[in-house]
């Protein structure tokens, strides 16, 4: 929670004023056990609701807690990746599409994030588009995560509705965060704070 500790109490207090803002989101990012205490580091937000009270991410949040299935997916050489692939670092997975405005709109964000955390971390970009349709798209705009494409049936078995969407996924590839756009002006820093933490 921007790097501030807290003790039970506080912590608590800081829920409620959180809840003022609407529903609370709470993630536990890693858990240590120092001595005799249990440390959380937790990224604490609320939920966006829309003005007709549906949550746009409600089915992306269902991931939270449950390991990425990657082994779902295929590679350039079409053979599926090992359940082990994301094992060992961090992940960000990125579920978009060219023709999707706030999808372009967050790529210079999401290549800051490649660019300061490098091989430390798997950037993994996701979308149902082929092979050419991407290619061409990546003649006009830098993206430099790995790219699955092809993968309509198994973002259709996730329900990925709603673009952007993003995953963290912690070094188990399990998912701790899922979020709508990433931008500098939004989420940028509570994102990399996560990041640190999952490192």
């Amino acid at each position: 929670m921007g790097g501030k500790t807290f003790d039970e109490t506080a912590y608590q207090k800081t829920k409620e004023n959180v809840a003022k803002n609407g529903k609370v989101d709470e993630i536990i990012l890693k858990a240590e056990t120092k001595k005799d205490s249990i440390i959380n580091y937790v990224k604490l937000g609320t939920i966006l609701v829309l003005p007709d009270g549906t949550d746009p991410y409600a089915d992306l949040r269902k991931f939270v807690g449950t390991k990425f299935a990657i082994e779902k997916f295929v590679d350039e050489n079409s053979k599926n990746f090992k359940k082990d692939y994301l094992k060992g670092k961090p992940t960000i997975i990125n579920f978009w599409f060219t023709r999707c405005p706030p999808c372009i709109e967050e790529l210079p964000t999401l290549n800051k994030l490649k660019e300061k955390y490098g091989d430390k971390i798997n950037f993994i970009s996701i979308t149902f588009e082929n092979q050419k349709t991407v290619n061409e798209f990546l003649k006009k705009y830098e993206y430099n995560f790995k790219h699955i494409l092809n993968s309509k049936k198994q973002t259709d078995e996730m329900k990925i509705e709603s673009y952007p969407s993003n995953l963290i996924l912690d070094k188990n590839g399990i998912v701790k965060i899922a979020e709508g756009e990433i931008s500098d002006d939004y989420n940028l820093k509570d994102i990399e704070k996560s990041l640190d933490i999952l490192l």
